[in-house]
C-alpha cells in the first residue's frame, strides 16, 4: 500500500535538513525521517493506493497534464523524465 501526501515545500526542505544531520547521503532513503516528521505534526496521508510508481504518476498526467518524475539514484545522481498524457494507446507516456 502506497501513502499518498499533500505537504508544504518548508515540511519537505525540514525533512531533507534532518536527514543531512543525521549522516544521510544524496541516494539514501528518508521515508523513516519523513514518516516520523509527518507523525510529530500531526499530519496523515490524504489517500493510499496499490499503483505502481510509474501507473501512478501515468494516472495523474492522464487527469492533469504532464507530470515531472526526479529520481535520484544509489549513487546521488539526479535524473528526470516528463510522464505526459498518452495520445495513442499504445503509446508508452514518456
Amino acid at each position: 500500500m502506497n501513502s499518498l501526501w499533500k505537504i508544504e515545500i518548508e515540511d519537505y526542505l525540514n525533512v531533507v535538513k534532518i536527514a543531512q544531520e543525521l549522516g544521510r547521503k544524496p541516494g539514501e532513503s528518508i521515508e523513516d525521517v519523513f514518516l516520523a516528521y509527518m507523525e510529530m505534526k500531526g499530519m496523515k496521508p490524504i489517500s493510499a493506493n496499490e499503483f505502481t510508481k510509474d501507473e501512478l504518476l501515468q494516472q495523474l498526467a492522464e487527469k492533469n497534464g504532464n507530470v515531472l518524475d526526479i529520481a535520484i539514484n544509489k549513487e546521488g545522481k539526479q535524473s528526470y523524465k516528463i510522464v505526459k498524457k498518452l495520445s495513442h494507446p499504445l503509446d508508452n507516456g514518456v
